[in-house]
């Protein structure tokens, strides 16, 4: 979920790679084409809708039961996700001005309805400031899994390994490891 929620927005938003024999790691998995296009423009999809503020739009880019987990273990629903997105938005002004998902590779079920991606986002943005507006970018790397309604593709779930919130060019936020 971008970020997920944008990390929660400042409240606190499996690249697994196999090792061979001579202690390399392995590349990841490759999605077949066609399903890495459509998730890769179901990611470009949340972003316009992210970059244009339309948050109700943006939640339905996910299941009703979608959920995030950290780390930590920490786990948000997506109505807690949604509400914290619009509560930054009101009370930082903050804006989305580019966004990116980049896949490195994932699994589909058997069926071909389900889809494991392992994912690093990035947003750039402002936030309201004292003199003005401040930059802001957020990174993250995470293990998203996507399942096909009818033609869509929705996100039902997000394994934050990796989380990075920087603002004024000043890491404000860090969380995870890989």
């Amino acid at each position: 979920m971008l970020i997920r929620g944008l990390s929660i927005l400042l409240a606190g938003i499996v690249l697994s790679a196999a090792i061979a024999k001579t202690a390399r790691a392995a590349a990841p998995a490759q999605l077949p084409p066609a399903i890495s296009t459509a998730i890769s423009a179901a990611y470009a999809n949340q972003c316009t809708l992210l970059k244009n503020t339309d948050i109700d739009g943006f939640s339905k880019t996910f299941t009703n039961h979608w959920v995030e987990s950290d780390s930590n273990g920490t786990k948000v629903t997506k109505a807690q996700a949604i509400g914290a997105i619009k509560q930054q938005i009101a009370a930082m002004g903050l804006t989305i001005t580019d966004c990116a998902a980049t896949i490195g590779g994932g699994s589909v079920s058997s069926d071909g309805n389900t889809v494991t991606v392992n994912v690093e986002q990035s947003a750039d943005g402002t936030v309201a400031s004292q003199t003005g507006t401040s930059p802001i970018q957020i990174s993250s790397k995470e293990t998203d899994i996507w399942v096909k309604r009818g033609a869509n593709w929705l996100q039902s779930a997000s394994t934050v390994l990796k989380n990075t919130i920087m603002l004024n060019g000043q890491v404000v936020q860090q969380s995870g490891t890989r």
